[in-house]
């Protein structure tokens, strides 16, 4: 971890710190107009927390409590941790509210059979079995977003009312100001626009050249051959990453609707 502090004026300063974790940058800056002593040990806690998710839910890591899961619960019932146990629970409901749109199995080998959902969770004893052979849990296109809220509660805990988090450009919570106007000005990825956030998260998906886990569309197993990406702002980042691909994917009529049930919109860049 890497920061620096920046004296806008005497009572003004801008701290900003960054690190690699989940394959990417993380870049967060906060502003202050009271003396503080705890950013450092702040952020030290924020790299700590996206670790630890990372960790637990790094498929490519053959160590993380995922892997495990997608090793053995064919096979058997395997308990899972508290934290494994409600994100699955979350993507498990997305993926309802969205009419299957949002799949953390989309990359299994073999698809569902007769409809039947890839996965069980049993949450009395807090386990998890496969339905059938080849199911894989990926949670790459969520992770962000769901960490990203776990650091909103953990800003609130530490009283801070201005900063930015920004998780890779993909996934990005602003809360309060900058110092230099209200909000956070912030360049939409992949376009030139720009818009102010404030107090909510921009999340951005799509398929590009770039893209090494390409979206798919889980309801009929192909790959969606459009390039350009999808942005959408929401009230929480772990709704961004769920809006994000099912914007992409879902036909029009269905969008408004999921959308609205979310309470989330979608960014036109026309």
């Amino acid at each position: 971890m890497q920061y620096t502090q920046q004296n806008i004026s005497n009572d003004k300063k801008l701290f900003y710190a960054w690190f690699e974790a989940m394959h990417t940058r993380i870049d967060i800056a906060i502003y202050i107009d009271v003396i503080r002593n705890d950013l450092v040990e702040i952020i030290s806690q924020i790299e700590a927390e996206i670790k630890k998710y990372e960790k637990l839910g790094n498929r490519f890591d053959p160590q993380s409590e995922i892997s495990y899961v997608n090793h053995h619960a064919f096979d058997n019932e395997v308990s899972l941790s508290d934290d494994l146990f409600i994100l699955l629970t979350d993507c498990y409901l997305h993926n309802e509210n969205t009419r299957g749109y949002f799949d953390v199995s989309v990359y299994s080998s073999k698809k569902y059979q007769n409809k039947t959902k890839p996965f069980s969770l049993d949450s009395v004893h807090k386990t998890i079995r496969f339905s059938h052979s080849g199911v894989l849990i990926d949670l790459s296109g969520y992770l962000k977003g769901y960490v990203l809220r776990k650091l909103m509660s953990l800003t609130d805990k530490a009283d801070l009312d201005n900063f930015l988090i920004n998780l890779g450009n993909s996934s990005i919570y602003a809360k309060g100001n900058h110092p230099y106007g209200e909000g956070w000005k912030l360049k939409i990825p992949e376009s030139d626009c720009e818009l102010i956030l404030h107090n909510e998260c921009l999340t951005t998906s799509g398929n590009s050249e770039k893209t090494k886990w390409p979206i798919i569309n889980p309801l009929e197993d192909k790959l969606v051959i459009v390039k350009k990406p999808i942005s959408v702002i929401t009230r929480f980042p772990d709704y961004g990453e769920v809006l994000s691909k099912v914007s992409y994917l879902a036909p029009k009529s269905e969008i408004e609707s999921i959308l609205k049930y979310y309470g989330g919109k979608i960014i036109s860049l026309e």
